[in-house]
């Protein structure tokens, strides 16, 4: 299957994270706003936020690998479905159950 699609949405996605983040607050806002979920401290949108694009640089990273499209518990195909609607996502749907 080609993934090249679900590559875009990914990158659109943390793009327009990254930018929501650090709107009008300089390159350290990422920083602080990780800061402060580690210390937890952050709001519950940064927070979010934070897993969002975090759920989606290890989807970028399991794409490089070869291994994106693959349930991380059981091995199995994720439905075309699930990955159209939600290209982050590591489970099948039995799995994420």
């Amino acid at each position: 299957m080609d993934f090249n699609v679900q590559k875009k949405c990914l990158e659109t996605r943390l793009s327009a994270l990254s930018a929501g983040m650090l709107a009008g607050q300089g390159l350290s806002a990422l920083a602080r706003a990780s800061e402060a979920q580690i210390a937890g401290r952050g709001s519950r949108a940064s927070t979010l936020a934070g897993r969002e694009m975090r759920a989606i640089l290890t989807a970028l990273d399991r794409l490089k690998a070869g291994e994106y499209g693959y349930c991380r518990i059981c091995g199995a195909d994720i439905a075309p479905e699930q990955l159209r609607a939600h290209p982050e996502i590591p489970f099948c749907e039995s799995c994420s159950a």
